[in-house]
Order: structure tokens, then C-alpha cells, then sequence
């Protein structure tokens, strides 16, 4: 997910749960947004810039298609181990049973991981008509993902089904690389 999708649903979930106490939609906000800090410190890590604003402009360039003449570095994924649920959420929440104020920080770290889900492996639709075989070579030994045909940043519908296929990570990688 984007900041800015963070940031929002972070605000609107804290102002619903929260509506007379701005103190904890912004500690809601906080752990919604700030779990994010660990894509700049890996950023500035690999790539020696500290500026925040190279980072965001760095996350923005990074998501957009390679173009043939373009040389400039990729740093690769930027996510630690605190994005995986079954490291964060054990260590909010524990914080939380001791310090009861920490609960709104622990709701937006929640809130976060849930936005970072990849919906795309859930849509039943793709696994009912694949029938748990890879739709390109027929196996059914490796795992199998949903991938976009077309992906949408290069203009593939989002929600068509006609765009979407259950493939092996073999297939996958062959189409994709």
C-alpha cells in the first residue's frame, strides 16, 4: 500500500473508534503509518541518501515500469522483518496488555499489516475456475499464486477476471522474469 492510503485509513479508522479523544487517533495514526519507517531507513541504508524527500521520490519511481534507457539503481524490496505479522503483532500487542494506553498504537500497527495483505492470492474466483492447476502448464505440485496478465500500472483492468490467472511460480517467473 501507498502512505497516503495508510495515512487515511489510519485517520478515519482512529476518528470512528476514537471520536472524542484526538490523543489516541493520533497514537492510532502513529502506528499506522509509522511502522512504514523501516522502507527509509532501508533506503538510506542501501543507497547512502538520508534525505526523506529522495526516499518518497525514490518509492514513487520504483513502482513505475523500467524503461530501456533507464539506468538508475533499484535497492530492491524495502521491507524488514516488522512488516510480517507474526513478528509485529505479537510484540504490539503484548506491549499493549502491559501499557493499556499503547492499544490504539497496537489497532494501527493491526490496521497497517491488514492493508499490506496481497488481496490478489484471495480472489476465489481465479482459484474456482483453476481448479487448484496452474492455468498456464497444468501443475499442481508447486505453489500457486494469482498473477495479473496485464498488471494494472501498465493499464490491466484491476477487478476483471479475464485479467487475472493462476500460475506456478515456474510460469510466473518464465513470463515475468
Amino acid at each position: 500500500m501507498r502512505l497516503r492510503t495508510h495515512v487515511l485509513s489510519s485517520l478515519l479508522a482512529g476518528v470512528a473508534l476514537y471520536p472524542r479523544a484526538p490523543r489516541r487517533v493520533a497514537l492510532l495514526v502513529a502506528g499506522g503509518v509509522g511502522l512504514d519507517i523501516d522502507h527509509y531507513l532501508i533506503y538510506a541504508l542501501r543507497s547512502g541518501n538520508w534525505k526523506p524527500l529522495s526516499a518518497w521520490r525514490y518509492d514513487g519511481w520504483r513502482h513505475m515500469a523500467r524503461a530501456a534507457s533507464d539506468t538508475r539503481r533499484r535497492y530492491g524490496p524495502l521491507r524488514s522483518a516488522f512488516h510480517h505479522a507474526g513478528v509485529t503483532l505479537p510484540i504490539v500487542w503484548g506491549l499493549q496488555l502491559v501499557w493499556p494506553v499503547l492499544r490504539p498504537l497496537a489497532l494501527g500497527v493491526t490496521l497497517h499489516l491488514a492493508l499490506d495483505l496481497p488481496f490478489l492470492r484471495l480472489d476465489w474466483r481465479v482459484w474456482r475456475r483453476a481448479a487448484g492447476h496452474c492455468e498456464r502448464c497444468g501443475t499442481t505440485k508447486r505453489r500457486l499464486d494469482v498473477v495479473y496478465l496485464v498488471p494494472p500500472r501498465h493499464g490491466g483492468a484491476s477487478w476483471a477476471l479475464e485479467n487475472r490467472a493462476l500460475w506456478c511460480r515456474r510460469c510466473r517467473l518464465q513470463v515475468f522474469g
